[in-house]
């Protein structure tokens, strides 16, 4: 009898778990990405890492450290200098950096194709989903390890023991 009560427990909580990440995904499918288009942010460690989503190895991407009432404190570029950027491009990323926190999401890149990923973390797995526009296919993005999920999203999980 206790086999199956822990049998049970454990089934509810592997459920559990993946009602989660869909309900996370449910809502983030319903959200307007266009403001992120052209750019891939990611925030790590307190520091957000933007650059250009249609470069692998955007040579100009900076780093970027906000206070806690959103507003830039500091721009890097990657060798550490500070930089500085006009007033009206420095409330674009402020009005950007926001609205990416809204979506609570490690990772979001939007290219000029409009194809869109966003990464997040639940119970120890990674959730990477993708949008494929209509000019696209996953092979033509080398993204062939991505399972379809809805529609057209698709979805790469890895999960650590």
């Amino acid at each position: 009898m206790k086999n199956i009560f822990l049998l049970i427990y454990f089934i509810c909580l592997v459920s559990c778990n993946d009602s989660n990440y869909n309900e996370k995904f449910l809502n983030l499918e319903k959200q307007t990405f266009t403001d992120f288009k052209g750019y891939s942010i990611t925030y790590r460690n307190g520091i957000y890492l933007v650059s250009d989503a249609n470069i692998e190895k955007d040579s100009n991407r900076v780093f970027i450290k906000m206070n806690n009432s959103g507003n830039i404190r500091y721009i890097e570029d990657i060798n550490k200098n500070i930089i500085t950027k006009p007033e009206i491009e420095l409330n674009f990323l402020e009005k950007m950096l926001n609205k990416f926190n809204n979506l609570n999401v490690s990772n979001i890149s939007v290219d000029k194709n409009e194809n869109i990923q966003f990464l997040f973390f639940s119970n120890k797995c990674s959730y990477t989903f993708l949008q494929l526009s209509k000019k696209s296919r996953l092979k033509d993005l080398n993204k062939s390890y991505f399972e379809k999920y809805k529609d057209n999203w698709y979805l790469y999980k890895q999960c650590s023991k």
